[in-house]
C-alpha cells in the first residue's frame, strides 16, 4: 500500500467517526423535538381552552346575575357573547383530545353546558313572561342555575388539571431524554476519539516504518 493511500485511509476514518458521532447528535436533538412538540400539541391547546371557557363561562354566569339586578338586557348580551366564545373553545378542546380520558370529560362538558343554556333559555322566558309571580328569584339561580355553573366549571377545571398533569409528566420524559442524549453523545464522541487515536497511532507506525527502516539500512 503505497504511502498517499495510508494517507486517505486515515482522513477517511477520522471523518467516518466525525460523521457518527454529528448523525448520534442529531438523532437525539430529533428524540427531543419530538417530546418538546408533544407537550405543545397534545397538552397545551387544551390547557388554553380548559381557560377560556371557565373564563368564558364565569362571564355567562355574571351576566345571569345582571339580569337579577334589573338590567336584563345588558346581561343577555353578556351571556350570547361569552356562550359564542364558550363553543369556540369547546370545539378546539374537542379536536385536541389526545389522552385517557380527555374524551369522556369533554362530552361531560358539553353534556351539562347544554343542560346550563337550557336553564338559562328557561329564565329569559319566564323574565318575559306577562305574570309577575312566574318570574324568576334568586331562588331559581341558586336551585337550578348556579349548581350547573359550578359542574361545568368544575370539569373545565379538571381538564385544565388533567392537561397540566400530563404536561409535566411530558416535560420530565423530556428532560430525561435531553440528559440521555448529553450523557450518549459524550461516551459516543469519547470512544470515536479513543477509536481515532488508536487508529492514528498505528497508522503512523505503518506509515513511518518504512522510513525508519530506509534511515536504518
Amino acid at each position: 500500500m503505497t504511502l498517499k493511500k495510508k494517507i486517505l485511509i486515515g482522513y477517511g476514518v477520522a471523518f467516518a467517526l466525525m460523521g457518527l458521532v454529528v448523525a448520534w447528535a442529531v438523532t437525539n436533538l430529533v428524540s427531543l423535538g419530538k417530546a418538546t412538540n408533544a407537550i405543545l400539541s397534545e397538552n397545551y391547546r387544551s390547557i388554553l381552552a380548559a381557560e377560556n371557557m371557565v373564563d368564558a363561562l364565569e362571564r355567562q354566569d355574571s351576566g345571569i346575575l345582571i339580569m337579577f339586578l334589573g338590567a336584563g338586557e345588558k346581561g343577555i348580551d353578556q351571556f350570547r357573547e361569552s356562550e359564542k366564545v364558550f363553543f369556540e373553545w369547546l370545539a378546539r378542546a374537542k379536536d385536541n383530545t389526545t389522552i385517557q380520558g380527555e374524551t369522556e370529560l369533554v362530552q361531560s362538558i358539553e353534556t351539562d353546558y347544554s343542560k346550563y343554556r337550557q336553564q338559562f333559555s328557561r329564565l329569559t322566558d319566564l323574565r318575559d313572561t306577562a305574570q309577575v309571580s312566574r318570574r324568576p328569584s334568586l331562588t331559581t339561580y341558586q336551585e337550578s342555575i348556579h349548581p350547573l355553573f359550578i359542574k361545568v366549571r368544575e370539569a373545565c377545571v379538571e381538564l385544565r388539571y388533567l392537561n397540566e398533569k400530563t404536561m409535566y409528566e411530558a416535560s420530565v420524559r423530556a428532560n430525561n431524554i435531553a440528559k440521555r442524549a448529553m450523557w450518549s453523545t459524550v461516551l459516543v464522541a469519547g470512544a470515536a476519539l479513543i477509536v481515532a487515536l488508536i487508529f492514528s497511532l498505528f497508522l503512523a507506525e505503518r506509515i513511518v516504518r518504512p522510513i525508519r527502516r530506509l534511515l536504518e539500512a
